[in-house]
């Protein structure tokens, strides 16, 4: 096949890759409707993602199995991003507790955050996923802390965007599920 045919077929697979995951969408908002019924706000199941990655990838040549989980987890981190922000749509007050006690100037440009993490593989750069999929940039990242002995890091982060939008108030949301000793600690 001409580099041309197969990008025909590739356009041609698109379609129905667009439908599949409009479908996919449409069953994670029946799961955060579920989640808001009974309250339990938790979309973030790393034990059950592993799972579901480990059965995925049953049967997956090993040249093409890193990029397929790859694309798997995308799936799984945009479905997640989905949940949260339907459940922070449609429930009130979830983001007061998280700046309380952070004085949010006028003109503010960046927010400073500190979050820990379980220390292994493509933790971290899932969080930084995070923060470009809500259309944010990093301004730094910095390590504060490691524990071996729990297996977890613990990072400072400065985002560059208005803590005063909605998008930017979901992603706080969204981290403050996912990650453990969630902090807002400055806006700037």
């Amino acid at each position: 096949m001409t580099l041309e045919e197969v990008r025909g077929r590739i356009d041609a697979l698109d379609p129905g890759i667009r439908d599949l995951l409009m479908e996919r969408m449409d069953l994670s908002c029946h799961v955060a409707e579920a989640k808001k019924e009974s309250g339990d706000f938790r979309v973030y199941r790393p034990d059950r993602e592993e799972e579901i990655l480990k059965r995925l990838g049953q049967g997956v040549e090993e040249a093409r199995k890193a990029p397929y989980l790859a694309v798997v987890r995308k799936i799984m981190e945009t479905s997640r991003m989905y949940q949260y922000g339907l459940l922070f749509d449609w429930t009130e007050g979830l983001f007061e507790p998280l700046a309380e006690g952070v004085v949010i100037p006028e003109k503010a440009e960046f927010v400073r955050i500190r979050l820990t993490r379980p220390d292994r593989p493509g933790s971290m750069s899932s969080v930084l996923g995070m923060v470009g999929d809500y259309g944010f940039n990093m301004k730094s990242m910095t390590l504060l802390e490691e524990d071996p002995e729990e297996g977890k890091v613990a990072f400072e982060l400065v985002i560059r965007g208005d803590l005063r939008q909605r998008h930017m108030q979901k992603l706080m949301f969204q981290l403050s599920m996912e990650c453990e000793k969630f902090k807002i600690t400055e806006v700037f």
